[in-house]
């Protein structure tokens, strides 16, 4: 599985985020995090999932694009 360093070293950059219902742990590494592909209206796009400091119930959606 390819994570977030793997992706920036790549040539991609942090682009839009958004909340998402869910919870990660605020003790995460954010580069060791896996590279996932959404579906739905965004299907194809790679995003990770970043803990969020502001609410347990949420997380924020990280999208990735090519620089």
């Amino acid at each position: 599985m390819t994570t977030l360093n793997d992706y920036l070293n790549a040539g991609y950059r942090l682009a839009d985020m958004e909340y998402q219902r869910g919870y990660v742990s605020r003790r995460v590494d954010i580069g060791e995090q896996p590279v996932l592909v959404a579906g739905g209206r965004r299907a194809g796009e790679l995003y990770i999932l970043e803990p969020c400091y502001t609410s347990s119930r949420y997380c924020i959606r990280h999208y990735l694009v090519k620089k």
